[in-house]
């Protein structure tokens, strides 16, 4: 009998929990509409805390999420942004949680056919300025590096400062490396290097293309058009 009515709050909690979770919470921030769903930003403020998926007056989905109170309102969107991350002909969705200068971290759902359900992608959450490029049926993540070198004797302090722009592409369920652009400024020469590498999936290694490499002048490097390296802005 004990074995009974402990089964039974459990699985009243568990359906109290579900009804929590599916219920609409905070203001509304911020919505778009794609087909016949709603996608609703609610939070605090300039604090996005919940995003909820409705169908009409019917909640589909949701879900709270924790956001950085640094990424505010992210150009009035709240980095929210409703695309098809895997390329299966089936809307997911993105939102912004943490920014670092240019780098922003996104949490990214998708939607999972046998679940039926939206889950977090967490090979996408390991990149930065997600961008899906559904003509190409690839995934863009930006990243940042900067070193420095101490100075020596009469060698004076350096650093290195590198912009990567690497393109990724699903296989078999995963997110592989395909190729990657990156701009490197060497403070000690004042120069800046332009080079492009391919990933190889089967040695795991990258390769460098020393004939696409170019060196470039402060005023060089103003006119060149590195758009597709910085495409997220």
């Amino acid at each position: 009998m004990k074995k009974r009515i402990l089964c039974f709050l459990l699985c009243a909690i568990t359906l109290l929990s579900l009804v929590a979770c599916a219920s609409e919470k905070y203001d509304l921030l911020y919505s778009v509409d794609v087909g016949d769903v709603t996608y609703c930003v609610r939070g605090s403020g300039t604090r996005a805390k919940q995003i909820v998926l409705k169908k009409g007056d019917e909640i589909v989905w949701a879900k709270k999420v924790k956001i950085d109170s640094e990424v505010g309102n992210l150009g009035e969107t709240f980095g929210f942004e409703a695309t098809d991350l895997n390329f299966d002909g089936v809307t997911d969705f993105m939102i912004a949680s943490e920014i670092d200068k240019d780098c922003i971290s996104y949490l990214c759902y998708v939607w999972n056919a046998e679940k039926e359900t939206y889950q977090l992608s967490e090979e996408l959450g390991k990149l930065y300025n997600v961008k899906a490029d559904t003509e190409l049926k690839a995934i863009f993540g930006f990243s940042h590096t900067h070193e420095t070198e101490k100075a020596y004797l009469d060698v004076p302090a350096a650093s290195i400062d590198t912009d990567i722009a690497t393109k990724y592409v699903w296989k078999d369920g995963k997110l592989l490396p395909q190729m990657r652009t990156s701009v490197t400024f060497y403070s000690e020469t004042n120069r800046y290097l332009y080079s492009v590498a391919y990933y190889n999936a089967e040695t795991r290694e990258w390769t460098d293309d020393f004939y696409s490499e170019k060196w470039f002048t402060p005023e060089e490097y103003a006119e060149q058009d590195l758009s597709f390296l910085y495409y997220f802005k």
